[in-house]
């Protein structure tokens, strides 16, 4: 019939047209080819991202994600000594006068690991008797002095352990875990 053989001819017509047998040459259907492989492949690439530091949410502030036994860009400041200067804190010089280990803390009140932190603090204090432990609220710079500065400290919570000779010995930037500190702060007193 007629129409069977219109139906016929409009879908060859419209496979054709799709897969450019009479439109395009062999040549360039090759080229287009080509070209949606490599436009896949960079979406590929471009999609799987990578290399991003992971970040965590804490109490409404953005904290990157320090792993334990990173110290965040600090590393130069490990066997230094911090010079005091007139805004450092009273404390902190008459700690490392009578030679004293100093463990200070940076921390946020309501920031969640400086919360974790803190407590970890408090409970292990009392093991060190010879340690001077100074904590600062980041929010009351006058407290501080200029030591953030000195120290670089980038985000709390920053704990940097100080030998009694004023080196600084570690620093870390972020939560960590009450064993680590421990031990750490086991480390500063046997220099």
């Amino acid at each position: 019939t007629c129409f069977g053989r219109f139906k016929r001819l409009s879908d060859t017509a419209r496979w054709s047209i799709l897969l450019g047998r009479k439109a395009m040459s062999r040549r360039s259907r090759q080229w287009m080819g080509v070209s949606v492989l490599i436009l896949l492949a960079a979406l590929l690439a471009w999609g799987c991202g990578g290399g991003e530091e992971a970040t965590t949410t804490t109490g409404g502030t953005v904290t990157p994600t320090v792993s334990p036994g990173t110290t965040a860009g600090t590393d130069y400041l490990i066997n230094t000594q911090v010079k005091a200067t007139e805004s450092t804190p009273r404390e902190y010089v008459e700690a490392i006068d009578q030679g004293h280990p100093v463990v200070l803390l940076f921390y946020v009140s309501d920031g969640v690991d400086d919360s974790k932190v803190l407590e970890s603090i408090d409970r292990l204090k009392s093991g060190f008797s010879d340690y001077v432990f100074l904590l600062y609220d980041y929010k009351t710079p006058k407290a501080y002095g200029d030591l953030s500065t000195l120290l670089k400290v980038n985000y709390p919570p920053a704990l940097v352990l100080i030998d009694g000779t004023g080196t600084i010995r570690d620093i870390r930037n972020g939560y960590i875990d009450e064993g680590s500190l421990n031990q750490r702060l086991v480390d500063l007193g046997q220099g």
